[in-house]
């Protein structure tokens, strides 16, 4: 096989092509319940800028066949020993040397780059665990994927209450200018999250990486819809609830942030935003119809909040550390 460096920004759309291919024959082997997302939805995602580092991509060609991909993501902001990776062989090609191949290929990157570790992802139930353990590679964090059919959601029974002193201000796109630095800094607040023993290192939010990060979403093809609850005492972000919705494919949405800043929380405002969230997407006409997130099996209150509002349980992620 040979390996190649890939860059989508070329245009060349056979590149792009066989790119799409290779990933969504994967997710229909690996992970049937997701959906096939549009070619044009992943082209955006390919194409759009990342406003905290840098990404390399490799294509893997056998017998003149693209057979497997890699992408490589090195942070200039935080966890700077680490490179973040991920390598995905067509079905028909595995277990044939391709996914070694492209790793080694991603190992001397981020050795050049100055990495020492590299943080790959698996789904338990796929190769993946067993390819990461043998290329030794070390587990370091489990997630629990859970997902929300919000079609069997009665949006008035889910069990929040309005919290006294706090209000709640929804958005989709862009933050308004009077809680930008708050909700930067509301933001930061994630960096106490259960990580499994990862031992992942959150550098500070600001207000101007907001904004690169909401352009960033918006060239991929995503809209941002955020929840959040302003303290009225203060006129701040104290909590906050963050989800992307991909445009060409909104059936199923992603959860991103979700968090209550320490000085607030203990007092119902996790649920109470995920919760106005759900009501939200219901108010919509069901365009969205269901929601997935990964949560650390440690973070046992927001588990509770998920349970309450209906996530079941679809699978296990994995991360494994890797030396480079």
């Amino acid at each position: 096989m040979t390996v190649a460096l890939f860059d989508p920004r070329l245009g060349l759309r056979e590149q792009l092509a066989c790119w799409h291919e290779v990933v969504a024959a994967a997710d229909a082997q690996d992970d049937p319940g997701h959906g096939s997302m549009p070619p044009a939805a992943r082209a955006a995602a390919l194409l759009a800028p990342r406003p905290d580092g840098r990404v390399l991509r490799w294509l893997g060609c056998a017998d003149g066949e693209v057979v497997g991909l890699a992408e490589l993501f090195l942070s200039d902001r935080e966890n700077l020993g680490w490179g973040f990776a991920e390598v995905i062989v067509h079905p028909r090609h595995r277990r044939s040397g391709h996914g070694s191949a492209l790793l080694a290929a991603m190992r001397a990157a981020a050795s050049d780059a100055g990495r020492d570790t590299l943080v790959l992802s698996a789904v338990r139930g796929t190769p993946g665990p067993d390819w990461a353990a043998a290329s030794s590679a070390r587990k370091a964090q489990e997630l629990w994927e859970s997902e929300v059919d919000l079609g069997s959601l009665d949006p008035a029974a889910l069990g929040d209450r309005p919290v006294p002193g706090y209000r709640l201000v929804c958005w989709s796109e862009e933050a308004p200018e009077e809680l930008l630095a708050s909700y930067a800094e509301a933001v930061d607040a994630m960096a106490d999250s259960p990580d499994g023993g990862l031992g992942y290192r959150s550098a500070p939010n600001t207000p101007d990486l907001v904004r690169a990060r909401e352009r960033c979403a918006r060239a991929a093809g995503l809209q941002r819809r955020v929840v959040a609850a302003v303290h009225e005492a203060s006129g701040t972000v104290a909590g906050l609830t963050v989800l992307e919705v991909p445009l060409l494919a909104p059936e199923l949405a992603h959860q991103d942030d979700t968090v209550v800043v320490p000085a607030h929380r203990g007092r119902g405002i996790g649920l109470w935003l995920k919760a106005e969230m759900v009501r939200r997407l219901a108010a919509d006409g069901g365009v969205v119809r269901r929601v997935r997130t990964t949560t650390d099996p440690s973070n046992g209150h927001m588990l509770a909040i998920n349970d309450r509002l209906g996530y079941r349980r679809i699978g296990v992620r994995e991360q494994w550390k890797l030396s480079v």
